[in-house]
């Protein structure tokens, strides 16, 4: 049956209340705004409900009176439901009115004495319906709540501080009839992390905690005065919903509309709804007892980095580069154990249908999540448009119906797998290891290496047969629920088609092996059998002790309709081989035990960061992020082909700039912030004002390191212009037309346009896209023109020499214009000849004094002279440097309720995370960059571990325990909201209040991170005819050896570090000397404006070399 035909609907208005059958809320909406936060579903019910707390000697019980975890009878009205029961002598009725803008859920109890009081909890989203359900959480951290005592107690108003659609909506709740004593605002104070382990929220045992904390989780939760029942007792909570709040919330509101609405509540007419119960033989999740330190020894005897607490251990990594995580560790995370595994990505292949390099077979991903979700978001190709399975949504595991879980019969009873002892991430896999009695029940899921198939495992340790019910969320497109799921019986499994009319081929197949199996849909749950939620499957087998599920997906219509034959332990050397080649082999070694830890976790960082790198590259998404399916312009041409680039993946490089020149278009000669880069044409349409170099810039690098300057001939579309060709180099000059439109007056100076790197910091006023200027992209414009001039010259001597000239000028001006008093501003308003400065000492509207960006990339590009590097510099360390890293700026911006002022995001986001946090590991890593640049060799190596999460409490003491193996995306203070941040940022600055990870896994900071390490601080960076070998390298790394492969050679390089004062080995008078094969060869210096550079050795000696290379480095 399908979902929305089986909903009950109440609607007033613009107003609409869609409950599940069970009387659990699906979809709270007004006029396009989703109230709540997620949908319900008839199987686990919904995040929301209102308990009775009845209070004894020494304890208290919680009761729910609402949906399918309670017992209530449901009655239906014409604008009301009505729950009537009982629970320990306590009769209670409570009636949900729903009128237009606000509803009531009134509460009328009758008891005996009772001391009793209420919990209501409300998750809320309170933005439209596309970006609650595209991303809960990015929601979640706009959505302001203002807390008000008034005379009913505690009330919360929420304003959802992005623009929905011209509209800032607002939402309040609060109650009647009783005064609310406590509250919280976030689902992660209300459940806590232990709910992972106990499927019960921790609030229903203790008291609220009064405190507004601004988390991804936006949930409202009330705690009422306690009072006896020696009497009937009513009170209601309510919820008013406001389309426009475009002021900051500073006082209570909206009064006499909730109170006369209340008064003016009707009796109505009810009928009995049918009663909807869970089958007796469906218990309570199975979380696994702990593994005892002998069992974890007999099943991982070769451990290394391990994490412990005290005696307890938390995690390790193993040789063969799985991440095993305990539930000791899981239970203190607020972000989950997750990773995301992919089918190796293929080559890049020219599409006749559009003219795009793309994976025509296409990379299969699936998400896995420690608490007991085996697949999620199951996706072949686009990840927002061709899902399979259902996304994972919240971080505690309270939606079980997402993606596929798994059920097991234990003493007659199924119960629901959650949190395992052990959680296993290898490069194509997770496991998990459950402990039964007398037996270990082991799942593995994972991707065939070369094949678009996704696999779970799941066998008994001694054999033993159980009954297993493996349950599926399908989507077959973007969202659940938007599309009928239909399938044919094919033998040994079911076949999926028609789900995307770009893909018109794309199918997927799901095949069940070892076991018998019988399909059904959620019916199977319900004591009166009745299906309802269409997009459920259920695979129940019965006395196996080991199973095989293989989802097999297909862009071009190459079915496989015969079970696959798929071994894990093939799969997974296969993969190991596939990130071991596309690494280059990278190994680090040195006997030194002072650094060995260091050494380990880099050498397991180059292993998981590739993994996250192609991710990102191949199958846009992440944890935190599911949506993506598209490369952000600047992300691809940083990430992806940095990391190409120094591995010397040249073709693949070339074939990404091909796809990424085809998204320009011809009429502005821009690029679009994103782009889709398969047959899909959605983009971005605008741009932010750097985004045009970085393909540019690409160019460079690539000419630079291959010297396959063919490309620049090879013709491609524009997006405007899909039917016809023109060569790249015509797409360079075409660029470089716009940005000569972009110059302010007769400066070098560039418009901001749309904004900068740092998405937050985007104008308020539109006249500022004209007259403001970003220094940051000023210097990489620099950077940009003035290496793809000098890599043009041999091609086109007068298109080079024009880029050399406005590189020079934008020198220039950046120096006379861009630098006050030493300090280059983070921005400058540039009107009629006149500056202002901001971001800078003198700027006394943002109250920010200093920006890191141009100050990396000033000196990164060479662009200011030594002495300003070292005022750069030394200004990073003393105002921008924390113990978690550097930070985006010395101050954050100012928060006033949300409301923009002059930047948007920056002073809308009520959370503390992502960018607003200012330590964006990104930007921790140019500074590494910059380090690296003027030869800081002690800061640079350091820095790599300040960002690492592989042990980072060793580095970063104030660090909270996070995720080891992916890499997150900033360090987010511990603070409860934006005012508690600002009022407590220089907490941050003395490491005395802790810091968490935020997002995870998809960023270009992998890639970028492992080519500072490699390129800048081993200093191993590829020419087309030579490598430049310029380490920066502190002296206690004496010793240090790089596995690496270089030209198809796999060599080994020797780092021999000395100090002037003992430079014997030293064989010049140079900072860098090199031998190959023990033979001193020479090389070329190359030049650095900061520091003697590094040495140009040619391809050919290198290429003769039997493996051995020494480097002689001099230290000053």
């Amino acid at each position: 049956m399908n979902l929305t035909n089986n909903l009950i609907e109440l609607k007033a208005g613009k107003t609409s209340y869609c409950f599940l059958p069970t009387g659990d809320i699906f979809e709270f909406n007004h006029n396009g705004i989703m109230l709540n936060g997620f949908h319900g579903n008839s199987k686990d019910g919904s995040p929301n409900n209102i308990y009775l707390r009845i209070y004894k000697e020494n304890s208290v019980t919680a009761y729910p009176l609402l949906g399918i975890r309670s017992r209530s009878k449901l009655e239906k009205g014409n604008t009301s439901l009505k729950y009537t029961g009982i629970v320990e002598g306590i009769s209670y009725e409570v009636i949900f009115y729903a009128k237009e803008s606000v509803w009531f859920w009134e509460i009328a109890l009758n008891g005996n004495g009772e001391t009793v009081d209420l919990l209501y909890g409300q998750d809320i989203g309170v933005a439209s319906s596309g970006a609650v359900l595209t991303n809960e959480l990015y929601a979640a951290q706009y959505l302001g709540h203002s807390i008000f005592s008034s005379d009913n107690g505690y009330t919360i108003c929420s304003r959802q501080n992005q623009d929905q659609g011209g509209s800032y909506p607002y939402l309040r709740q609060g109650s009647l009839g009783a005064s609310v004593i406590h509250y919280s605002t976030d689902g992660m104070q209300f459940f806590k992390t232990s709910y992972k382990d106990t499927d019960i929220p921790a609030a229903l045992t203790e008291d609220l905690p009064d405190i507004n904390y601004q988390f991804e989780f936006s949930y409202t939760a009330f705690q009422t005065e306690k009072f006896n029942l020696n009497s009937s007792k009513k009170l209601a909570f309510y919820g008013f919903a406001a389309e426009n709040h475009p002021d900051a919330i500073t006082s209570l509101e909206y009064d006499a509309e909730i109170k006369s609405a209340y008064q003016a509540l009707e009796e109505d007419i009810y009928t009995p709804y049918p009663f909807v119960t869970l089958k007796r033989e469906f218990g309570t999740t199975y979380s696994s007892p702990a593994l005892s330190p002998e069992a974890i020894d007999a099943l991982f005897p070769s451990r290394i980095l391990e994490e412990r607490n005290g005696e307890k251990l938390l995690s390790f990594f193993t040789k063969d580069h799985s991440h095993i995580v305990t539930k000791e560790k899981e239970l203190h995370m607020e972000r989950p154990h997750g990773t995301i595994f992919i089918s190796c990505p293929g080559e890049l292949e020219e599409e006749s249908i559009n003219g795009k390099w793309t994976d025509a077979k296409g990379a299969i991903s699936s998400t896995a999540y420690m608490y007991g979700l085996f697949n999620g978001q199951t996706v072949l190709g686009n990840t927002s448009f061709h899902k399979f399975l259902s996304t994972p949504r919240g971080l505690l595991n309270i939606q079980k119906n997402c993606g596929q879980h798994l059920y097991i019969k234990l003493d007659g009873t199924y119960r629901l797998l959650t949190l395992p002892a052990l959680f296993e991430m290898g490069m194509n896999y997770a496991s998990w290891y459950y402990v039964l009695e007398d037996d270990l029940l082991k799942i593995t899921s994972y991707t065939a290496a070369h094949k678009p198939y996704v696999v779970l495992d799941v066998t008994s340790q001694k054999e033993k047969s159980y009954d297993f019910i493996l349950t599926n969320q399908m989507v077959l497109g973007e969202n659940e629920h938007t599309k009928e799921v239909s399938f044919a019986e094919i033998p040994h499994g079911l076949h999926f088609t028609g789900i995307s009319t770009e893909y018109e081929a794309l199918s997927y197949s799901m095949f069940l092996s070892g076991a018998k199996w019988q399909t059904s849909d959620d019916r199977i749950f319900f004591e009166d059998g009745i299906s309802r939620d269409d997009t459920f499957i259920t695979i129940t087998m019965n006395e196996t002790s080991n199973f095989q599920c293989i989802i097999a997906g297909s862009l071009n219509g190459e079915d496989s309709l015969s079970v696959p034959t798929i071994d894990f332990e093939t799969e997974k050397a296969a993969a190991l081989d596939y990130y071991r080649n596309l690494n280059g082999g990278f190994k680090l070694s040195l006997d030194c035990k002072g650094e060995n830890t260091r050494i380990d976790i880099l050498n397991e960082t180059a292993w998981w960061y590739t993994h996250n790198a192609m991710i990102h590259f191949a199958s846009p998404h992440g944890l935190e992020q599911p949506g993506g399916a598209a490369w952000g312009t600047r992300d691809v041409c940083q990430g992806p082909m940095e990391y190409f680039l120094m591995t010397q993946n040249y073709n693949l490089a070339g074939k990404v700039l091909l796809n990424i020149f085809s998204h320009q278009s011809h009429s502005n000669g821009e690029w679009p912030q994103w782009f889709m880069f398969d047959r899909y044409t959605m983009d971005a349409g605008e741009c932010h004002g750097d985004v045009i170099f970085w393909p540019l810039k690409c160019i460079g690098d690539y000419l630079e390191a291959s010297g396959d300057y063919a490309l620049l001939q090879r013709e491609i579309p524009y997006k405007d212009l899909a039917n016809e060709q023109f060569t790249l180099l015509h797409h360079i000059k075409r660029a470089f037309e716009a940005v000569k439109l972009r110059f302010i007056g007769n400066t070098g100076l560039i418009t901001y346009a749309g904004g900068d790197w740092d998405d937050t910091l985007q104008p308020v006023d539109p006249k500022m896209r004209e007259h403001l200027v970003s220094s940051w992209t000023v210097a990489l414009a620099f950077q940009t023109l003035r290496r793809l001039g000098t890599m043009l010259k041999e091609t086109d001597s007068n298109f080079a020499e024009k880029l050399s000239e406005s590189s020079q000028k934008i020198a220039d001006d950046f120096k006379s214009l861009l630098i006050k008093d030493g300090i280059i501003p983070g921005f400058v308003q540039y009107d009629n000849n006149e500056i202002t400065y901001m971001l800078h000492p003198v700027d006394k509207e943002t109250g920010i004094n200093y920006r890191l960006l141009p100050m990396t990339r000033s000196i990164i590009a060479e662009l200011v002279s030594p002495e300003q590097a070292k005022v750069n510099m030394q200004t990073i360390d003393k105002e921008l440097k924390f113990p978690d890293g550097v930070h985006l700026m010395n101050r954050p911006a100012r928060y006033n309720g949300g409301v923009s002022k002059l930047f948007k995001r920056a002073e809308q986001a009520a959370n503390v995370g992502r960018e607003i946090s200012l330590e964006y590991t990104h930007a921790h890593i140019r500074y590494l960059e910059a380090c690296a640049k003027i030869g800081d060799s002690s800061t640079a190596w350091d820095s790599l571990f300040t960002i690492n999460p592989i042990l980072i409490q060793e580095s970063v003491p104030s660090a909270c325990l996070r995720q080891s193996n992916l890499y997150f995306s900033s360090s987010d203070g511990s603070f409860t909201d934006r005012y508690d941040f600002a009022e407590n940022f220089d907490k941050l600055k003395t490491g005395s209040i802790s810091v968490k990870g935020g997002w995870r896994l998809y960023s270009s900071g992998p890639g970028i991170y492992l080519n500072q390490l490699i390129s800048n601080i081993l200093g191993v960076r590829f020419l087309a005819d030579s490598l430049i070998i310029d380490p920066v390298l502190p002296d206690y790394l004496d010793g240090l050896k790089l596995h690496f492969n270089c030209f198809n050679r796999d060599l080994d390089f020797c780092y021999h570090i000395s100090v002037k004062s003992d430079n014997k080995d030293n064989l010049t008078n140079n900072r860098i000397s090199v031998s190959i094969d023990g033979i001193p060869v020479s090389g070329e210096t190359i030049l650095n404006p900061y520091r003697e550079g590094g040495l140009r050795v040619k391809k050919e000696l290198l290429e003769k070399a039997n493996g051995q290379i020494d480097i002689f480095v001099t230290l000053p």
